[in-house]
């Protein structure tokens, strides 16, 4: 990602202008196209910076001469589909003039220097070389930059990261950003899933020295104890296990997706709308335990907070599938006033399962 979005600097600096368009050529390019650069040992570290992603840029981005004052003539493909230093290795290497623009070398006649005297084949082959490039048709305009990646011919950070990622097993996360949630709570179970949430382990990581136990228990507090294990949260998930018919409760982010999968198979659309309610209802009441020392006086608080984040969210789906999600809520809401009302301890156990209506309600 880092290096999809450096590229876009150089895309706005060949194809906009502006101020600091304006500063780096002055400064860096001195009228010489971007790939005739090279580092020099007084540059800006954020100039260094983009001149270690220019070869990424430089793959996917073609130039359409015109009058080659943009165009390297060994450098970029403008001939063929391939730069003339790959189809001519030999030349190229014997060449002084690497960095010779087209425009340039139009304007010396094609008199580039070499190292060395070219044997008769390789002087045929520059001979061959010099007249398909003076066969070119040029126009007097200046030379168009397109990019490859993309079917429009617009650079996109969006095509140079799936480019590079291309082939490279990685997580999909189409069922958050695809689902009917804020988007501040889409951001949110994002963290949460790659565990990057800040929680107190990773605030010890980061160089934190308060105290690291969880604001409901003793325990030290990390991802999957703050959403899964603490016993404060394993009462909710309790409740929610009671209305699907599970005797088991999930353990971690991975394990709530099979685990939903299996006890919910039909209701895919409210898998992660779920787990988006009832996590972010623990970092709300864990947030005011850290922060404004009120602690939360009965668990089922949390379940409370769960359901009306899934009351009002409903509103963001369409009216049939509204109805749905809501009397899910009131089935499970009918579990926790049954459990509530039935206990004999301080804290609610979880009771056998529903009955079949109950949990087709939630279907």
């Amino acid at each position: 990602m880092n290096i999809s979005l450096l590229c876009k600097w150089w895309w706005r600096l060949e194809n906009e202008s502006g101020i600091w368009q304006d500063l780096i050529r002055a400064k860096y390019l001195h009228g010489k196209p971007i790939g005739a650069v090279h580092h020099k040992p007084n540059d800006s570290p954020i100039w260094s910076d983009l001149l270690k992603v220019r070869h990424f840029y430089l793959r996917g981005r073609s130039i359409q001469t015109k009058n080659g004052k943009n165009t390297l003539f060994w450098l970029d493909p403008w001939l063929d589909n391939n730069p003339l230093c790959s189809t001519n290795p030999v030349l190229f290497d014997l060449c002084s003039n690497k960095d010779v623009t087209v425009y340039d070398f139009l304007r010396r006649d094609g008199q580039l220097t070499f190292i060395r005297w070219l044997p008769p084949f390789l002087f045929d082959q520059w001979l061959n070389l010099v007249n398909s490039a003076f066969s070119y048709h040029f126009e007097n305009n200046s030379d168009i930059v397109k990019w490859n990646w993309n079917s429009k011919g617009i650079f996109t950070t969006k095509s140079v990261y799936d480019h590079l990622s291309n082939g490279h097993p990685r997580r999909n996360f189409k069922h958050i950003w695809k689902s009917k949630l804020p988007y501040k709570i889409k951001i949110f179970t994002w963290l949460l899933e790659n565990k990057v949430i800040l929680t107190k382990d990773n605030l010890v990581r980061r160089k934190w020295t308060r105290d690291p136990t969880c604001s409901f228990c003793s325990q030290n507090e990390s991802v999957d104890h703050l959403f899964f294990l603490c016993p404060i949260v394993k009462v909710n998930w309790g409740f929610i296990a009671m209305c699907l018919g599970a005797r088991e409760l999930p353990g971690s982010i991975s394990g709530y997706h099979g685990w939903i999968k299996n006890h919910l198979p039909n209701g895919g659309a409210v898998h992660h709308f779920l787990l988006a309610a009832v996590s972010w209802a623990i970092w709300k009441c864990r947030n005011k335990a850290c922060f404004d020392s009120k602690t939360i006086k009965h668990p089922v608080e949390i379940i409370y907070h769960a359901c009306s984040f899934m009351s009002y969210w409903a509103g963001l789906y369409p009216p049939e599938m509204q109805g749905k999600i809501l009397e899910g809520v009131k089935a499970l809401l009918a579990c926790v006033h049954r459990a509530v009302a039935v206990q004999s301890d301080n804290v609610p156990r979880i009771l056998p399962a529903v009955t079949e209506d109950e949990k087709e309600n939630l279907l």
